[in-house]
């Protein structure tokens, strides 16, 4: 027969251990709490910290495009930067900054082409001059040359690989043949290779000038003219060292034609990207800027 005063206590005993599981389970959950706001705020502490690397490299990359402006009207010429495509490093406030200058004059621009060239362009890659034509007539100039893609019926991939050689800054319909890249001259209407390899070398060997490589370029010169500038393209890469900082941006420049400032913005693009890669024939020259 059980002991009397052993079955007084045994109902107790899923209580307790009931009760100790709930207060595990209670300890289980703070800690989860725990760790999931320590989480959240590493998570946020890192979303504030990129977000301060891209708006610091936001504002270097406009000093760099600042930079490039002062630099490309400077009145000392042994200190004036030239548009000639080469890439430039210079240390400004605890980071890298990597600029690289085209002039627009050597693009061409696509408002401003005759038919025969934009056909040339626009007719290998499967676009439509008469379409490009209807349609600025309807919408008026191109603002960017992305627009082609539904202006002139040009497929995305086609788009993105005219739109290194286009320009909506360029003026009169004409490339300046000493900073039009060869791919560019090769795409003129009835452009010999020969004759563009030619001409040059010719503007390599130093002292000629535009004239002199227009004249070399005879099948293709009516296409051709000696102007450069007054638009600039600047393209600025940034890279924090003893700061955080990331961006880089494109901007177009128009110089000296605004009594108001010395250069007037014509087109602005930020993208918070990584620092990209340097093609080996661009090696930089490094500068301090203090």
């Amino acid at each position: 027969m059980p002991n009397p005063t052993e079955t007084d206590t045994a109902p107790g005993a899923p209580q307790a251990g009931f009760a100790l599981v709930v207060v595990l389970w209670i300890v289980a959950l703070l800690a989860l709490q725990t760790s999931v706001f320590s989480l959240s705020v590493r998570d946020a502490g890192a979303l504030a910290g990129n977000e301060l690397a891209m708006a610091r490299g936001e504002a270097l990359a406009a000093a760099g495009v600042e930079l490039a402006a002062a630099r490309l009207t400077d009145a000392d010429a042994a200190a004036r930067w030239h548009a000639d495509g080469s890439a430039r490093e210079v240390a400004l406030d605890g980071a890298r900054i990597r600029i690289r200058i085209t002039d627009e004059a050597g693009r061409f621009d696509i408002n401003a082409l005759d038919g025969e060239v934009l056909d040339a362009l626009l007719r290998p890659n499967g676009g439509s001059t008469a379409a490009l034509t209807e349609w600025a007539d309807r919408n008026g100039p191109l603002l960017d040359p992305s627009e082609l893609g539904r202006a002139a019926g040009l497929p995305v991939d086609a788009v993105l690989a005219l739109a290194p050689y286009l320009t909506v800054h360029g003026g009169d319909g004409r490339i300046n043949p000493a900073v039009a890249p060869r791919e560019a001259l090769l795409m003129l209407p009835g452009a010999d290779p020969a004759e563009i390899d030619r001409a040059l070398r010719l503007g390599r060997q130093g002292g000629a000038q535009a004239e002199d490589i227009a004249r070399a370029l005879g099948s293709v010169d009516k296409w051709l003219t000696g102007r450069t500038g007054p638009a600039y393209r600047i393209e600025v890469a940034v890279h924090g060292e003893s700061v955080p900082a990331i961006g880089w941006a494109e901007a177009t420049v128009l110089l000296g034609r605004d009594a108001a400032a010395p250069f007037r913005v014509l087109s602005w693009r930020y993208e918070p990207q990584v620092w990209p890669q340097m093609q080996p024939q661009m090696q930089p020259q490094m500068q301090d800027v203090r």
